[in-house]
């Protein structure tokens, strides 16, 4: 009995001291926020994604370097992308897709670096296509 009750407080000590998605010990906090989707309004157009990636509490020395890429239900992935953030620690990304590769599913940002996280995702449906 003893020994699940100190498995028990181990478990909560960790679960206390979880760092939120985005965010390292010692590292910047990084998120990504305003992810959109947007298609053409008249028939077939591009499905057309938008987020921003915000990041904060760079450490000292550290160059504010992100690595990305936009990626979408069924496993495809859009070219990765590197990019160096300034002052202002955002940046406007965007994606297209041809609906011809896709009708519907979903898409998200996913960082690689500094840390690796995926941000919650958007759907797009063209059923018209």
């Amino acid at each position: 009995m003893r020994l699940f009750a100190a498995a028990a407080t181990l478990v909560f000590a960790v679960l206390a001291n979880v760092l939120p998605a985005g965010a390292v010990a010692g590292g910047p906090t990084i998120t990504v926020q305003n992810v959109e989707s947007r298609s053409s309004v008249n028939g077939c157009g591009r499905f057309r994604f938008d987020a921003d990636i915000v990041t904060s509490n760079w450490p000292a020395g550290m160059p504010h370097v992100v690595k990305y890429h936009w990626a979408r239900s069924g496993n495809h992935a859009w070219k990765m992308h590197t990019i160096t953030l300034d002052a202002s620690g955002k940046k406007h990304v965007r994606a297209v897709l041809n609906p011809i590769e896709a009708r519907r599913g979903f898409a998200w940002v996913h960082i690689y670096a500094p840390v690796n996280f995926r941000s919650p995702r958007v759907g797009f449906s063209n059923p018209n296509c």
